[in-house]
């Protein structure tokens, strides 16, 4: 008997574990078919994270390209020679209480407006030094300089035959009260080194270099190693204008050359100045005659061979109480666009006016 119920047992087991194991595979066949038409989430994704927990996403706009504003022209603006010693002076006392803003009163708004403006200093600005006893012999006053600097002067050329006419000590401080001013002193230096030394402005991304040199001396004057002084042109021409235009986008050269009262260029000064440009040199400007001579283009540059007087007491004839100022647009390229000649006329208290 025992053994009967033993043998039912058995089959009774096998039969439960049977039954288990057809459930089991229905269940799984079932939820195979189910996954298939997507009626159960795939057990390889993760849940759903609920509405009520989930954050947008910031929407990342597009970042507007910034538009490269172009580089802008550069206006440069030269004149002639500025002396405000004597007559000038006098008028100056007389007429304005000393106040030297009062001869640029007529003109400012030219010179205010250039990017660049540039003349030629006719002597020192200073209260130091001793007169060499020339003929004539400027020096003008310290306060003077205020002046020039709110009319608009960026850079002057001391590279002329009156910056020695009170000779070194005279020369010394006009050079160190040109650059406390924030004035560049063009053809000159405390050592041949400073007076060669590129004078550089920068504007609208390009570097603008000037250089001095006078051909009339005085040669005393010439700056050495251990000696304050002037450039004065010699066998080293071309080649100190070929190192520095190296340095600059655009080189400006200024030059004392020429006959006194003379109309007209002569061959010394159009050879000096198209050497300028064959050695890099952009513009050259002009100065000493004392009235206007001739503006040519030459090759990719442009010569003023002079400007004639700017502000000067020599009211002895028209011609020395006019002059010109010359107007040069360069493009963003570091070349000359274009170029514009005016007329200034000096009046009865020499003050400058356009014509």
């Amino acid at each position: 008997m025992r053994g009967y119920f033993k043998e039912i047992a058995g089959h009774t087991l096998w039969i439960t574990i049977s039954v288990l194991t057809g459930v089991f595979l229905m269940f799984s066949s079932v939820k195979a078919v189910q996954y298939a038409y997507g009626k159960l989430p795939n057990p390889s994704t993760p849940a759903p994270i609920k509405e009520s927990f989930t954050r947008k996403a910031p929407v990342v706009k597009k970042q507007e390209q910034r538009k490269i504003k172009p580089r802008k022209e550069t206006l440069l603006l030269f004149t002639g020679d500025i002396m405000l010693d004597r007559d000038v002076r006098k008028s100056v006392r007389k007429n304005a209480d000393g106040d030297f803003s009062f001869l640029f009163k007529k003109i400012e708004s030219a010179t205010q407006r250039a990017d660049i403006t540039f003349g030629n200093l006719e002597g020192p600005v200073s209260d130091k030094g001793k007169d060499t006893g020339k003929l004539y012999s400027f020096r003008m006053p310290p306060e003077a300089l205020d002046a020039i600097k709110e009319a608009g002067f960026d850079a002057l050329s001391l590279a002329n035959n009156h910056t020695g006419d009170w000779g070194r000590k005279a020369l010394e401080d006009t050079i160190l009260r040109l650059k406390n001013s924030n004035i560049l002193p063009v053809g000159a230096g405390y050592d041949i080194n400073d007076a060669v030394g590129p004078k550089i402005i920068t504007k609208n991304g390009l570097k603008f270099a000037f250089l001095g040199f006078s051909d009339v001396g005085p040669k005393w004057l010439k700056a050495t190693d251990n000696k304050p002084g002037i450039l004065i042109v010699d066998d080293t021409f071309a080649d100190t204008i070929k190192e520095v235009a190296e340095k600059a986008d655009v080189l400006i050269v200024s030059i004392h050359f020429g006959e006194e009262y003379k109309k007209l260029s002569n061959k010394r000064q159009q050879t000096l100045a198209k050497t300028a440009i064959d050695n890099g040199a952009r513009i050259v400007i002009g100065h000493h005659p004392h009235v206007a001579q001739e503006v040519e283009k030459y090759k990719d540059g442009i010569i003023a061979y002079s400007l004639g007087n700017f502000i000067f007491d020599q009211n002895f004839s028209k011609e020395t109480m006019r002059g010109l100022m010359l107007e040069v647009t360069i493009s963003p390229n570091g070349k000359i666009k274009s170029f514009k000649k005016q007329t200034t006329k000096l009046n009865k208290f020499f003050q400058p006016e356009l014509r």
